[in-house]
């Protein structure tokens, strides 16, 4: 085969050209120390690459969350800690103003200190994060947590959340506690409050109360639940004079207290006192009512409905269950029977004080006032309909009524350590039932710091468990970094001993080319034919 001249510097440019390419390319790879510097030369590894640091990206925005969590921990830890502190020392204050042998500037004295320490508990339960957040204020971080008003009482502005920050791929920690849950956990005094009750008649009905027995009222409301007033007119013993008529009745239709008054009378004199275990509280009657009415199921069953008596119909229902139907037996053949009962299906008939009238399937129901029996209800069936549709069922719809309810609602320790420093500013010298007035306010005052200081320490105790939390995760994030960063190493990282041996081995190569293409150049044909 003949090969030209221009053939051998042809090829020889081409193989040293290629050689010095290959070394550039290794001397690049030693120079970054990376084992492939374009996408093109490992595309697989390159993807592997772009994933792992994604995943190491991950782990480092876990351990900054890690971190700021720790810090809004550690700082909740040691605010808990100085309202314990505050607490403890109004906890000593209140003690020893109730020693009966202060004087009434001695407890006025007391009762600066313990204001300066409100303002000082208040300030610590705004306190703000490295972020300048509101640390308690839930999720509402911008906004102040505790905001005195124009009347000296604090408000809680913040919300129920609490802050939850993810700090590994499958884990969430909880970095704050909202001020609601730590510091509106004091229960005030007990009272009773009004609920529902849209016939305007009653609405505000209730005006003032006074609870003289806190244990022996809430035990009573215990047993007999929430209590409803109902208002009705009807007539007086028979007489046909319209009168109106209240009653109080509890959960289980137990009347416990009722009476007649005059709609007529001027507004204060339509106020009436109720007198139960523990407490009293006065209700304002209204000059007007609503009648009470009924509704029917299967009302094409029924000829006629007539309440006779508002009152006494309201006595029925309410011996009845709320309801009364009408229930039929018989057939075409041997004839219907009709009888009235009441919601347990037991017969109206044997209800205290009703008397039954009427031949059915027409009933009159009579019930006694106590001063003699009074038609309620006139019911007729229908017995010219189909009577195999079932019972008629008369469901009762009071006239006006509201419920009372037992109510102690949650605030916080600043206003009710506020309202006992009102008391104490109060001269009692000479006044024996204002020295019991305040004893008993003292007592609930030491009972609320109680309660106070117990949901401060449940907190911390649940502070310290997240604490662990968040250092356990930080050990899992390291692990997972290290592993991370090894299998990244062991991808993009050059083996330097590698590189050298294929450095130094190209380095020969080119050499070589270099030596024999000198040697090739010099040749000629001339040289062996002179």
């Amino acid at each position: 085969m003949r090969i030209s001249t221009g053939q051998i510097y042809t090829n020889a440019n081409q193989n040293m050209m290629e050689n010095q390419s290959s070394l550039a390319d290794i001397q690049n790879k030693l120079a970054s120390g990376k084992e492939f510097t374009s996408l093109a030369e490992d595309p697989v590894g390159a993807s592997r690459v772009v994933s792992l640091q994604r995943e190491l990206a991950q782990l480092e925005m876990y351990q900054g969350n890690v971190d700021a969590s720790r810090r809004r921990l550690q700082l909740e830890e040691t605010t808990i800690g100085d309202l314990n502190t505050a607490t403890d020392r109004m906890r000593e204050l209140v003690l020893q103003a109730a020693n009966g042998t202060m004087s009434d500037p001695d407890r006025v004295a007391i009762s600066y200190e313990l204001e300066d320490l409100v303002e000082y508990a208040a300030g610590l339960m705004n306190t703000r994060d490295a972020k300048g957040e509101y640390l308690f204020s839930g999720s509402q971080g911008s906004t102040q947590t505790y905001v005195k008003g124009v009347d000296g009482r604090y408000e809680y502005m913040g919300d129920s959340s609490s802050r939850s920050i993810q700090v590994s791929s499958a884990l969430y920690a909880q970095s704050t506690d909202s001020g609601q849950f730590l510091f509106e956990s004091v229960l005030s005094e007990a009272g009773i409050k009004q609920v529902g009750g849209d016939d305007p008649g009653l609405n505000g009905s209730l005006l003032e109360f006074d609870v003289t027995d806190a244990e022996a009222y809430e035990s009573f409301m215990r047993e007999h639940g929430d209590l409803k007033l109902s208002v009705t007119s009807g007539q007086d013993d028979g007489s046909g004079t319209s009168v109106y008529r209240y009653a109080l009745i509890d959960s289980a239709g137990q009347v416990l207290a009722e009476g007649a008054y005059d709609e007529t009378a001027a507004a204060e004199d339509r106020v009436e006192t109720f007198e139960l275990e523990g407490i009293s509280f006065q209700v304002q009657l209204p000059d007007s009512v609503d009648n009470p009415d009924y509704s029917i199921s299967n009302s094409a069953l029924i000829d006629s409905v007539a309440i006779s008596d508002n009152q006494a119909y309201s006595d029925l229902m309410r011996l009845a269950g709320g309801e009364v139907s009408i229930q039929t037996a018989g057939d075409e053949t041997s004839g219907f029977t009709y009888s009235l009962v009441d919601s347990a299906g037991d017969p109206v008939s044997s209800l205290a004080g009703v008397t039954l009238s009427g031949t059915p399937p027409q009933f009159t129901v009579s019930v006694d006032s106590g001063a003699g029996s009074v038609p309620a209800l006139d019911i007729i069936r229908n017995v010219a309909t189909d009577d195999t549709n079932g019972p008629v069922t008369l469901s009762f719809i009071p006239a006006d009524e509201t419920t009372l309810q037992f109510d102690q609602p949650p605030t916080n320790i600043l206003n009710e350590m506020l309202d006992t420093v009102e008391l104490m500013r109060e001269p009692i010298a000479g006044y024996p039932e204002g020295l019991a007035k305040l004893q008993e306010r003292f007592a609930l005052t030491l009972d609320q710091l109680t309660m106070s200081q117990e949901r401060l320490s449940e907190a911390n105790a649940t502070v310290g468990s997240r604490l662990n939390k968040l250092d356990n995760a930080e050990s899992s994030n390291m692990d997972f970094q290290l592993m991370a960063e090894s299998t990244l190493s062991s991808v993009q990282d050059l083996d330097y001993a590698a590189a050298s041996t294929e450095l130094a081995k190209r380095q020969l190569a080119l050499e070589a080319a270099y030596a024999s293409f000198n040697r090739i150049q010099s040749l000629s044909l001339f040289d062996y034919i002179r």
